[in-house]
C-alpha cells in the first residue's frame, strides 16, 4: 500500500538552483513537508523485514484514517508508536541516553 500519486505534490516548474531562499522556502513549505511525509511512508512500507509487520500495519491504519493527508498519517503513526512504547530500530530510547555513534552522526 503506497499514498496515491495524486497527493504527492510535485516541484515549482521554475527554480534557479543557485536560489537558496526559494530552495529553503519550497523545503519548508507545505508541499516540501507533504511530500517528505509521503518519502517517509513508501520507505516504511517498502520496507519487508518481518520484525517491522506491527508498524507497516499501523502505518497502513493511519494512511486509511487519514487520507489525502500523508503529513497527519505519518504524524499519528509516529505518536502511536511512542505511546505504545516501541523503540525506534537503532535509535536511542526517547529520554535516555544518547549513544556517542548516534550523537556523531555515524
Amino acid at each position: 500500500m503506497s499514498v496515491e500519486p495524486s497527493s504527492t505534490p510535485g516541484r515549482p516548474e521554475v527554480q534557479d538552483p543557485y536560489d537558496l531562499v526559494s530552495g529553503a522556502e519550497y523545503a519548508a513549505s507545505a508541499a516540501g513537508i507533504r511530500h517528505q511525509a509521503v518519502r517517509i511512508i513508501d520507505a516504511v512500507l517498502a520496507d519487508t523485514a518481518p520484525e517491522h509487520d506491527r508498524a507497516r500495519e499501523l502505518l497502513r491504519q493511519q494512511i486509511a484514517a487519514h487520507p489525502g493527508d500523508p503529513e497527519r498519517a505519518l504524524m499519528e503513526h509516529l505518536m502511536a508508536l511512542k505511546a505504545l512504547g516501541v523503540p525506534y530500530e537503532g535509535m536511542p530510547e526517547a529520554g535516555g541516553p544518547v549513544q556517542p555513534e548516534f550523537a556523531a552522526g555515524e
